[in-house]
Protein backbone atom coordinates (compact mmCIF):
# COMPACT_ATOMS: atom_id res chain seq x y z
CA UNK A 1 0.00 0.00 0.00
CA UNK A 2 2.78 2.47 1.21
CA UNK A 3 4.53 1.78 -2.27
CA UNK A 4 1.07 2.58 -4.35
CA UNK A 5 1.06 5.46 -2.28
CA UNK A 6 4.32 6.93 -3.73
CA UNK A 7 3.95 5.76 -6.87
CA UNK A 8 0.77 8.09 -6.85
CA UNK A 9 2.39 10.77 -5.26
CA UNK A 10 1.89 14.29 -7.28
CA UNK A 11 6.02 15.82 -8.31
CA UNK A 12 6.79 19.07 -6.91
CA UNK A 13 6.77 22.03 -8.68
CA UNK A 14 10.20 22.92 -10.27
CA UNK A 15 12.42 25.10 -8.56
CA UNK A 16 12.57 28.44 -9.09
CA UNK A 17 16.05 30.10 -9.60
CA UNK A 18 17.32 31.94 -6.74
CA UNK A 19 17.93 35.67 -7.85
CA UNK A 20 21.09 37.05 -6.45
CA UNK A 21 20.63 40.90 -5.61
CA UNK A 22 23.19 43.19 -5.07
CA UNK A 23 24.21 47.33 -5.62
CA UNK A 24 26.13 46.29 -8.99
CA UNK A 25 22.27 44.08 -10.60
CA UNK A 26 20.59 41.01 -10.82
CA UNK A 27 21.76 37.64 -11.41
CA UNK A 28 20.72 34.31 -11.96
CA UNK A 29 21.29 30.96 -13.77
CA UNK A 30 19.27 30.20 -16.80
CA UNK A 31 16.64 27.50 -16.32
CA UNK A 32 15.83 27.64 -20.24
CA UNK A 33 13.51 30.13 -20.18
CA UNK A 34 12.05 31.49 -23.75
CA UNK A 35 10.54 34.86 -22.10
CA UNK A 36 11.59 37.84 -24.41
CA UNK A 37 10.69 40.42 -21.73
CA UNK A 38 10.98 40.42 -18.11
CA UNK A 39 9.57 42.57 -15.30
CA UNK A 40 11.39 42.92 -12.37
CA UNK A 41 9.19 43.16 -9.25
CA UNK A 42 9.89 44.61 -5.99
CA UNK A 43 7.93 43.62 -3.01
CA UNK A 44 5.02 42.76 -5.38
CA UNK A 45 5.31 45.63 -7.77
CA UNK A 46 6.48 45.74 -11.06
CA UNK A 47 9.34 48.65 -10.90
CA UNK A 48 10.46 48.53 -14.49
CA UNK A 49 10.87 46.24 -17.33
CA UNK A 50 13.61 44.93 -19.77
CA UNK A 51 14.55 42.79 -22.88
CA UNK A 52 15.48 39.26 -21.59
CA UNK A 53 19.27 39.46 -20.94
CA UNK A 54 21.32 36.75 -22.74
CA UNK A 55 23.07 34.10 -20.78
CA UNK A 56 26.88 33.95 -19.66
CA UNK A 57 28.92 31.28 -20.63
CA UNK A 58 28.43 30.45 -17.37
CA UNK A 59 25.17 29.71 -17.41
CA UNK A 60 23.57 32.90 -15.85
CA UNK A 61 21.90 35.73 -16.83
CA UNK A 62 22.65 39.37 -15.40
CA UNK A 63 20.86 42.81 -15.22
CA UNK A 64 21.96 45.88 -14.45
CA UNK A 65 19.99 48.64 -12.69
CA UNK A 66 18.83 51.31 -14.16
CA UNK A 67 20.66 54.49 -13.63
CA UNK A 68 17.62 56.13 -12.19
CA UNK A 69 17.51 53.62 -9.59
CA UNK A 70 21.09 53.49 -8.01
CA UNK A 71 20.05 56.85 -5.62
CA UNK A 72 17.45 54.37 -4.55
CA UNK A 73 19.58 50.83 -3.85
CA UNK A 74 18.96 50.34 -0.19
CA UNK A 75 16.49 48.62 2.25
CA UNK A 76 15.64 45.08 2.52
CA UNK A 77 12.82 43.15 0.64
CA UNK A 78 12.08 40.72 -1.68
CA UNK A 79 12.45 40.64 -5.69
CA UNK A 80 11.08 38.62 -8.30
CA UNK A 81 12.30 38.59 -12.21
CA UNK A 82 8.64 37.47 -14.18
CA UNK A 83 7.87 36.54 -17.85
CA UNK A 84 5.92 40.08 -19.06
CA UNK A 85 3.92 37.72 -21.29
CA UNK A 86 2.99 34.63 -18.83
CA UNK A 87 3.43 36.46 -15.80
CA UNK A 88 5.57 33.13 -14.30
CA UNK A 89 8.14 33.37 -11.86
CA UNK A 90 11.87 33.05 -13.82
CA UNK A 91 13.71 34.31 -10.75
CA UNK A 92 12.90 35.13 -7.19
CA UNK A 93 15.14 36.55 -3.96
CA UNK A 94 15.62 38.52 -1.34
CA UNK A 95 17.92 41.67 -1.16
CA UNK A 96 19.50 43.80 1.85
CA UNK A 97 21.55 46.70 0.09
CA UNK A 98 21.97 48.62 3.89
CA UNK A 99 20.78 51.71 4.72
CA UNK A 100 20.14 54.60 2.11
CA UNK A 101 20.20 57.49 4.13
CA UNK A 102 19.77 60.32 1.83
CA UNK A 103 16.69 59.17 -0.44
CA UNK A 104 13.81 56.50 -0.75
CA UNK A 105 14.59 53.03 -1.26
CA UNK A 106 13.39 50.85 -3.79
CA UNK A 107 10.42 49.65 -1.28
CA UNK A 108 9.49 53.17 -1.12
CA UNK A 109 9.25 53.32 -4.40
CA UNK A 110 7.57 50.31 -4.94
CA UNK A 111 5.31 51.51 -1.94
CA UNK A 112 4.24 54.54 -3.85
CA UNK A 113 3.20 53.39 -7.15
CA UNK A 114 6.39 54.23 -9.23
CA UNK A 115 7.46 52.97 -12.15
CA UNK A 116 11.16 53.50 -14.98
CA UNK A 117 9.26 54.96 -17.76
CA UNK A 118 10.31 54.54 -21.52
CA UNK A 119 12.67 57.53 -20.89
CA UNK A 120 14.41 55.94 -18.07
CA UNK A 121 13.25 58.22 -15.58
CA UNK A 122 10.84 57.73 -12.30
CA UNK A 123 7.60 58.55 -12.20
CA UNK A 124 3.91 57.41 -11.29
CA UNK A 125 2.64 53.62 -12.30
CA UNK A 126 -0.30 54.59 -15.34
CA UNK A 127 -3.57 54.10 -14.38
CA UNK A 128 -6.96 54.19 -15.52
CA UNK A 129 -7.58 57.69 -13.64
CA UNK A 130 -4.43 58.75 -15.45
CA UNK A 131 -5.17 57.94 -18.39
CA UNK A 132 -8.89 59.27 -18.14
CA UNK A 133 -6.63 62.76 -17.04
CA UNK A 134 -4.84 62.55 -20.40
CA UNK A 135 -7.36 61.90 -22.90
CA UNK A 136 -9.41 64.88 -21.16
CA UNK A 137 -6.33 66.78 -21.77
CA UNK A 138 -5.53 66.05 -24.87
CA UNK A 139 -9.07 66.51 -26.25
CA UNK A 140 -8.66 70.46 -24.91
CA UNK A 141 -5.47 70.70 -25.83
CA UNK A 142 -6.03 70.09 -29.41
CA UNK A 143 -9.30 72.51 -29.41
CA UNK A 144 -7.25 75.20 -28.44
CA UNK A 145 -4.74 74.66 -31.00
CA UNK A 146 -7.31 74.68 -33.59
CA UNK A 147 -8.86 77.84 -32.26
CA UNK A 148 -5.46 79.16 -32.37
CA UNK A 149 -5.26 77.67 -36.43
CA UNK A 150 -2.58 75.45 -35.86
CA UNK A 151 -2.59 72.10 -37.74
CA UNK A 152 -2.45 69.65 -35.10
CA UNK A 153 -2.67 65.90 -34.63
CA UNK A 154 -1.94 62.86 -32.16
CA UNK A 155 1.59 61.58 -32.54
CA UNK A 156 4.26 59.24 -30.71
CA UNK A 157 2.95 56.63 -28.07
CA UNK A 158 -0.52 58.32 -28.42
CA UNK A 159 -0.52 57.52 -32.31
CA UNK A 160 1.02 53.86 -31.81
CA UNK A 161 -1.74 53.06 -29.20
CA UNK A 162 -4.60 54.45 -31.74
CA UNK A 163 -3.76 52.40 -34.76
CA UNK A 164 -2.18 49.14 -33.15
CA UNK A 165 -4.82 49.06 -30.17
CA UNK A 166 -7.27 51.51 -30.37
CA UNK A 167 -6.57 53.03 -26.68
CA UNK A 168 -4.12 54.28 -25.03
CA UNK A 169 -1.12 52.06 -24.51
CA UNK A 170 -1.21 50.62 -21.14
CA UNK A 171 2.04 51.48 -19.34
CA UNK A 172 1.66 54.90 -21.19
CA UNK A 173 2.10 57.91 -18.99
CA UNK A 174 1.69 61.19 -21.26
CA UNK A 175 -0.22 61.89 -24.76
CA UNK A 176 1.92 62.99 -27.69
CA UNK A 177 0.70 65.44 -30.11
CA UNK A 178 2.46 67.31 -32.62
CA UNK A 179 2.12 70.96 -34.52
CA UNK A 180 2.76 71.01 -38.19
CA UNK A 181 4.52 74.01 -39.37
CA UNK A 182 5.66 73.52 -43.17
CA UNK A 183 8.99 73.98 -44.09
CA UNK A 184 10.91 75.96 -42.03
CA UNK A 185 14.40 77.13 -40.55
CA UNK A 186 14.98 76.29 -37.44
CA UNK A 187 15.28 79.18 -36.43
CA UNK A 188 11.51 80.28 -37.16
CA UNK A 189 10.57 77.04 -35.50
CA UNK A 190 11.98 78.59 -32.62
CA UNK A 191 9.70 81.56 -32.51
CA UNK A 192 7.14 79.62 -33.84
CA UNK A 193 6.70 77.36 -30.46
CA UNK A 194 6.90 80.75 -28.15
CA UNK A 195 3.71 81.78 -30.09
CA UNK A 196 2.35 78.70 -29.33
CA UNK A 197 3.00 78.84 -26.25
CA UNK A 198 1.88 81.96 -25.41
CA UNK A 199 -1.60 81.51 -27.24
CA UNK A 200 -2.03 77.99 -25.03
CA UNK A 201 -1.08 80.35 -21.88
CA UNK A 202 -3.46 83.05 -22.95
CA UNK A 203 -6.21 80.12 -22.66
CA UNK A 204 -5.15 79.14 -19.37
CA UNK A 205 -2.62 76.35 -19.99
CA UNK A 206 0.20 75.68 -17.80
CA UNK A 207 3.38 75.18 -19.74
CA UNK A 208 6.83 73.51 -18.69
CA UNK A 209 9.32 74.23 -21.90
CA UNK A 210 11.69 71.53 -22.28
CA UNK A 211 13.31 72.93 -25.85
CA UNK A 212 12.32 75.46 -28.91
CA UNK A 213 10.80 72.88 -30.15
CA UNK A 214 9.29 70.66 -26.95
CA UNK A 215 6.57 72.10 -24.47
CA UNK A 216 5.07 69.98 -21.89
CA UNK A 217 1.27 70.97 -20.81
CA UNK A 218 0.18 70.22 -17.11
CA UNK A 219 -3.16 68.07 -17.06
CA UNK A 220 -3.00 68.46 -13.44
CA UNK A 221 -6.54 66.85 -11.98
CA UNK A 222 -6.82 65.79 -8.31
CA UNK A 223 -4.50 62.03 -8.11
CA UNK A 224 -2.95 62.70 -11.54
CA UNK A 225 -1.25 65.98 -10.89
CA UNK A 226 2.35 64.97 -13.23
CA UNK A 227 -0.31 63.82 -15.94
CA UNK A 228 0.82 65.63 -19.26
CA UNK A 229 0.21 66.52 -22.80
CA UNK A 230 3.37 66.68 -24.95
CA UNK A 231 3.75 69.18 -27.48
CA UNK A 232 5.93 68.16 -30.70
CA UNK A 233 7.22 70.77 -33.48
CA UNK A 234 7.41 68.70 -36.68
CA UNK A 235 8.52 70.51 -39.74
CA UNK A 236 10.65 69.87 -43.17
CA UNK A 237 14.40 71.43 -43.55
CA UNK A 238 16.66 70.59 -46.51
CA UNK A 239 13.80 68.20 -47.56
CA UNK A 240 14.30 66.00 -44.41
CA UNK A 241 11.37 65.83 -42.15
CA UNK A 242 12.07 66.62 -38.60
CA UNK A 243 10.51 66.45 -35.43
CA UNK A 244 12.09 66.51 -32.11
CA UNK A 245 13.03 64.80 -29.85
CA UNK A 246 14.21 61.55 -31.69
CA UNK A 247 12.12 61.76 -35.43
CA UNK A 248 14.14 62.51 -38.62
CA UNK A 249 14.20 60.95 -41.45
CA UNK A 250 12.47 60.85 -45.07
CA UNK A 251 9.03 61.53 -45.10
CA UNK A 252 6.99 63.53 -47.08
CA UNK A 253 4.29 66.30 -46.80
CA UNK A 254 1.72 63.86 -48.49
CA UNK A 255 1.93 61.33 -45.95
CA UNK A 256 1.15 64.39 -43.51
CA UNK A 257 -1.49 66.00 -44.95
CA UNK A 258 -4.58 66.39 -45.42
CA UNK A 259 -4.90 64.96 -41.82
CA UNK A 260 -6.58 61.96 -41.56
CA UNK A 261 -8.31 60.67 -38.50
CA UNK A 262 -7.67 57.68 -35.92
CA UNK A 263 -9.91 56.34 -32.70
CA UNK A 264 -8.78 56.19 -29.34
CA UNK A 265 -10.43 55.26 -26.47
CA UNK A 266 -13.96 55.76 -28.75
CA UNK A 267 -13.22 58.84 -29.86
CA UNK A 268 -11.99 60.12 -32.75
CA UNK A 269 -8.88 62.15 -32.97
CA UNK A 270 -6.61 63.80 -36.29
CA UNK A 271 -3.69 62.12 -37.65
CA UNK A 272 -1.58 62.00 -40.44
CA UNK A 273 -2.11 61.05 -43.40
CA UNK A 274 -0.21 58.22 -43.51
CA UNK A 275 0.28 57.09 -39.36
CA UNK A 276 1.79 53.58 -40.65
CA UNK A 277 4.61 55.18 -42.09
CA UNK A 278 5.03 57.67 -39.00
CA UNK A 279 5.25 54.96 -36.95
CA UNK A 280 7.66 52.98 -39.20
CA UNK A 281 9.92 56.00 -39.12
CA UNK A 282 9.79 56.51 -35.30
CA UNK A 283 9.67 53.08 -33.73
CA UNK A 284 11.71 51.18 -36.95
CA UNK A 285 10.08 48.19 -38.70
CA UNK A 286 8.64 46.51 -35.92
CA UNK A 287 6.34 48.82 -34.26
CA UNK A 288 3.28 46.30 -34.65
CA UNK A 289 4.46 43.94 -32.07
CA UNK A 290 4.13 45.42 -28.81
CA UNK A 291 7.43 45.91 -26.54
CA UNK A 292 6.64 46.70 -22.68
CA UNK A 293 10.46 47.40 -22.25
CA UNK A 294 10.98 49.94 -25.41
CA UNK A 295 13.11 52.80 -25.00
CA UNK A 296 13.98 55.41 -26.90
CA UNK A 297 17.32 55.57 -28.60
CA UNK A 298 17.76 58.72 -30.70
CA UNK A 299 20.94 58.25 -32.81
CA UNK A 300 23.86 61.02 -31.86
CA UNK A 301 23.53 62.54 -34.78
CA UNK A 302 20.06 63.33 -34.17
CA UNK A 303 20.31 64.40 -31.00
CA UNK A 304 23.59 66.84 -31.21
CA UNK A 305 21.37 68.20 -34.16
CA UNK A 306 18.55 68.98 -32.48
CA UNK A 307 19.87 69.79 -28.93
CA UNK A 308 22.38 72.83 -30.71
CA UNK A 309 19.34 73.62 -32.46
CA UNK A 310 16.73 74.08 -29.80
CA UNK A 311 18.42 73.70 -26.83
CA UNK A 312 17.57 71.30 -23.60
CA UNK A 313 16.00 73.05 -20.72
CA UNK A 314 14.49 70.84 -19.00
CA UNK A 315 18.07 68.59 -17.54
CA UNK A 316 17.31 66.85 -14.13
CA UNK A 317 13.71 68.43 -13.56
CA UNK A 318 12.07 65.27 -12.49
CA UNK A 319 15.23 64.93 -9.75
CA UNK A 320 14.58 68.28 -8.27
CA UNK A 321 11.06 68.03 -8.18
CA UNK A 322 11.54 64.91 -6.23
CA UNK A 323 14.20 67.03 -3.89
CA UNK A 324 11.90 68.01 -1.23
CA UNK A 325 11.07 63.99 -0.15
CA UNK A 326 14.59 63.74 0.32
CA UNK A 327 16.30 64.13 3.82
CA UNK A 328 20.06 64.66 4.66
CA UNK A 329 20.52 68.63 5.52
CA UNK A 330 18.90 71.77 7.28
CA UNK A 331 18.11 74.62 4.99
CA UNK A 332 21.08 76.42 5.29
CA UNK A 333 20.21 79.93 6.99
CA UNK A 334 23.23 81.14 7.33
CA UNK A 335 23.80 81.81 3.55
CA UNK A 336 20.54 84.66 4.54
CA UNK A 337 22.07 85.71 7.09
CA UNK A 338 25.32 86.38 5.35
CA UNK A 339 23.25 88.55 2.11
CA UNK A 340 21.13 90.42 4.82
CA UNK A 341 24.49 91.69 6.56
CA UNK A 342 25.84 92.26 3.35
CA UNK A 343 22.81 94.58 1.73
CA UNK A 344 20.46 97.25 3.19
CA UNK A 345 17.54 97.45 5.00
CA UNK A 346 14.13 96.55 3.05
CA UNK A 347 15.63 96.09 -0.10
CA UNK A 348 14.43 93.86 -2.98
CA UNK A 349 16.27 90.28 -3.19
CA UNK A 350 15.63 87.44 -5.33
CA UNK A 351 16.06 83.81 -4.00
CA UNK A 352 17.20 81.72 -6.73
CA UNK A 353 17.25 78.22 -6.10
CA UNK A 354 14.24 78.62 -3.33
CA UNK A 355 13.64 74.92 -2.81
CA UNK A 356 11.15 74.92 0.10
CA UNK A 357 11.47 78.56 0.78
CA UNK A 358 13.12 78.32 4.12
CA UNK A 359 15.55 81.42 3.35
CA UNK A 360 13.53 83.33 1.32
CA UNK A 361 11.10 83.35 4.68
CA UNK A 362 13.72 83.81 6.65
CA UNK A 363 14.78 87.23 4.49
CA UNK A 364 11.12 88.12 4.30
CA UNK A 365 10.78 88.15 8.06
CA UNK A 366 13.88 90.47 8.53
CA UNK A 367 11.92 92.96 5.87
CA UNK A 368 13.12 92.55 2.53
CA UNK A 369 11.07 92.22 -0.65
CA UNK A 370 11.28 88.90 -1.58
CA UNK A 371 10.51 86.88 -5.12
CA UNK A 372 11.76 83.24 -4.58
CA UNK A 373 12.04 81.21 -7.74
CA UNK A 374 13.24 77.48 -8.95
CA UNK A 375 13.04 75.01 -11.69
CA UNK A 376 11.03 72.80 -10.23
CA UNK A 377 7.32 73.18 -10.09
CA UNK A 378 6.96 71.01 -6.66
CA UNK A 379 9.27 73.48 -5.11
CA UNK A 380 7.30 76.37 -6.44
CA UNK A 381 4.21 75.25 -4.41
CA UNK A 382 6.21 74.43 -1.34
CA UNK A 383 7.60 78.01 -1.52
CA UNK A 384 4.41 79.10 -1.77
CA UNK A 385 2.50 77.50 1.40
CA UNK A 386 5.71 78.66 3.30
CA UNK A 387 4.85 82.18 2.34
CA UNK A 388 1.51 82.50 3.23
CA UNK A 389 1.68 86.05 1.07
CA UNK A 390 4.69 87.33 3.31
CA UNK A 391 6.55 87.18 -0.11
CA UNK A 392 6.52 86.44 -4.07
CA UNK A 393 7.43 83.12 -5.27
CA UNK A 394 7.85 82.32 -9.35
CA UNK A 395 9.09 79.29 -11.72
CA UNK A 396 11.97 80.52 -13.38
CA UNK A 397 14.17 77.85 -15.39
CA UNK A 398 17.72 79.54 -15.52
CA UNK A 399 18.50 77.21 -18.29
CA UNK A 400 16.09 79.19 -20.68
CA UNK A 401 17.67 82.27 -21.80
CA UNK A 402 14.32 84.25 -22.86
CA UNK A 403 12.97 83.37 -19.22
CA UNK A 404 16.02 84.94 -17.75
CA UNK A 405 15.74 87.76 -19.71
CA UNK A 406 12.08 87.80 -18.74
CA UNK A 407 13.07 88.06 -15.38
CA UNK A 408 15.61 90.78 -15.80
CA UNK A 409 13.44 92.86 -17.65
CA UNK A 410 11.16 92.74 -14.79
CA UNK A 411 13.16 93.35 -12.24
CA UNK A 412 15.25 96.27 -14.18
CA UNK A 413 11.85 98.14 -14.39
CA UNK A 414 11.10 98.37 -11.04
CA UNK A 415 14.18 101.14 -11.28
CA UNK A 416 15.52 99.98 -7.36
CA UNK A 417 18.38 97.21 -6.15
CA UNK A 418 18.49 94.08 -6.34
CA UNK A 419 20.15 91.71 -4.51
CA UNK A 420 20.06 88.50 -5.24
CA UNK A 421 20.65 84.83 -3.18
CA UNK A 422 21.98 81.86 -4.92
CA UNK A 423 21.86 78.89 -1.44
CA UNK A 424 23.36 75.75 -3.04
CA UNK A 425 22.84 76.58 -6.50
CA UNK A 426 25.44 77.06 -8.81
CA UNK A 427 26.98 73.35 -8.41
CA UNK A 428 23.85 71.51 -9.34
CA UNK A 429 23.29 73.08 -12.66
CA UNK A 430 25.65 73.25 -16.09
CA UNK A 431 28.00 75.45 -17.20
CA UNK A 432 25.72 77.18 -20.13
CA UNK A 433 22.79 77.46 -17.37
CA UNK A 434 25.79 79.59 -14.98
CA UNK A 435 26.35 81.59 -18.11
CA UNK A 436 22.62 82.59 -18.28
CA UNK A 437 22.77 83.12 -14.05
CA UNK A 438 26.56 85.46 -14.40
CA UNK A 439 24.55 87.00 -17.70
CA UNK A 440 21.25 87.96 -14.83
CA UNK A 441 23.68 89.33 -12.19
CA UNK A 442 25.78 91.40 -14.33
CA UNK A 443 22.51 93.06 -15.37
CA UNK A 444 20.85 93.33 -11.89
CA UNK A 445 23.88 93.96 -9.81
CA UNK A 446 25.32 96.93 -11.76
CA UNK A 447 23.41 99.90 -9.43
CA UNK A 448 25.43 98.45 -6.51
CA UNK A 449 23.64 95.18 -5.39
CA UNK A 450 25.24 92.05 -4.54
CA UNK A 451 24.73 88.44 -4.54
CA UNK A 452 25.71 85.77 -2.04
CA UNK A 453 26.44 82.07 -3.29
CA UNK A 454 27.27 78.62 -1.36
CA UNK A 455 28.26 75.40 -3.12
CA UNK A 456 30.39 72.42 -2.95
CA UNK A 457 34.01 72.63 -3.90
CA UNK A 458 35.06 69.56 -3.25
CA UNK A 459 33.48 66.26 -5.19
CA UNK A 460 31.38 64.22 -3.39
CA UNK A 461 32.51 60.68 -2.44
CA UNK A 462 28.89 59.45 -3.41
CA UNK A 463 29.33 60.98 -7.30
CA UNK A 464 26.86 60.18 -9.34
CA UNK A 465 26.52 62.04 -13.01
CA UNK A 466 23.00 61.24 -12.93
CA UNK A 467 22.62 63.19 -9.43
CA UNK A 468 23.21 66.49 -9.33
CA UNK A 469 23.54 67.21 -5.97
CA UNK A 470 27.03 64.98 -6.11
CA UNK A 471 28.23 67.55 -8.79
CA UNK A 472 30.65 70.29 -7.35
CA UNK A 473 31.94 73.86 -8.78
CA UNK A 474 35.84 74.60 -7.55
CA UNK A 475 36.57 78.27 -7.13
CA UNK A 476 39.01 78.18 -10.34
CA UNK A 477 36.24 77.37 -12.36
CA UNK A 478 34.10 80.22 -11.27
CA UNK A 479 36.70 82.68 -11.51
CA UNK A 480 37.31 81.94 -15.03
CA UNK A 481 33.41 81.65 -16.15
CA UNK A 482 32.53 85.11 -14.69
CA UNK A 483 35.73 86.72 -15.83
CA UNK A 484 33.55 87.18 -19.07
CA UNK A 485 30.93 88.73 -17.42
CA UNK A 486 33.00 91.37 -15.52
CA UNK A 487 32.05 90.07 -12.40
CA UNK A 488 34.04 90.47 -8.80
CA UNK A 489 34.49 87.40 -6.34
CA UNK A 490 35.33 87.44 -3.00
CA UNK A 491 35.42 84.06 -0.88
CA UNK A 492 34.14 84.70 2.81
CA UNK A 493 34.65 81.69 4.24
CA UNK A 494 34.92 77.71 3.84
CA UNK A 495 33.08 75.17 6.10
CA UNK A 496 31.77 71.74 6.02
CA UNK A 497 28.33 70.93 5.93
CA UNK A 498 26.13 68.47 5.88
CA UNK A 499 24.21 67.54 2.30
CA UNK A 500 22.07 65.54 0.74
CA UNK A 501 25.43 63.51 -0.78
CA UNK A 502 27.51 63.63 1.81
CA UNK A 503 29.33 66.17 4.50
CA UNK A 504 30.98 68.53 1.43
CA UNK A 505 33.21 71.37 2.19
CA UNK A 506 31.06 74.85 1.51
CA UNK A 507 32.71 77.66 -0.22
CA UNK A 508 30.36 81.30 0.45
CA UNK A 509 31.11 84.00 -1.94
CA UNK A 510 30.38 86.96 -2.93
CA UNK A 511 29.32 88.91 -6.36
CA UNK A 512 28.88 92.31 -7.67
CA UNK A 513 29.69 93.75 -11.02
CA UNK A 514 33.17 95.03 -11.43
CA UNK A 515 32.64 98.49 -12.52
CA UNK A 516 31.05 97.22 -15.75
CA UNK A 517 34.08 96.13 -17.35
CA UNK A 518 34.47 92.53 -18.31
CA UNK A 519 37.84 90.65 -17.06
CA UNK A 520 38.19 92.66 -14.08
CA UNK A 521 37.37 90.06 -11.01
CA UNK A 522 37.74 92.78 -8.71
CA UNK A 523 38.56 89.90 -5.76
CA UNK A 524 40.33 91.85 -2.79
CA UNK A 525 41.11 88.53 -1.21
Amino acid sequence: MTSQLHAMRIPAPPTVPVLSVSRKGLSWSDPGSVARIVDIEIDGNRLWSEPMPPVSPAGRRWLEWPGALQPHLGGTGDAVVRDQATGAAIARGAYALGRQRDARTLADLSRAGLVVDKWGKIGAAPTSHLHQALMAGLDRVLADLAAAGRVASITGGTLLGAVREGAILERDDDADVFVYLGSMHPAEVSLESYAIERELEERGHRIIRHSDAHLQVLVGIPGAEAAHVDIFMGFFHEGVYHQPIAVRGRFTEQQILPLGTASLGGRTYPAVADPEGWLELCYGPGWRVPDPAFRFRTPMGTRRRFENWFGVYDLNRHFWERAGQRTGRDPWIPDADALLGATPDGGRVLDLGCGRGDLARRLADAGRDVLATDFANSAVEATRRAADAAFESRRVNLADRRAVLDLAADELGRGRRVDVLLSDVLAYVNRATRANVFLLLRGLLADGGVAVASFPVNPSMRYDHHRPDTWHLPIAWLRTETQPFGLGIAVRRYDYRRTTAGTRLIATVELWCAAGTPGVEGDPT
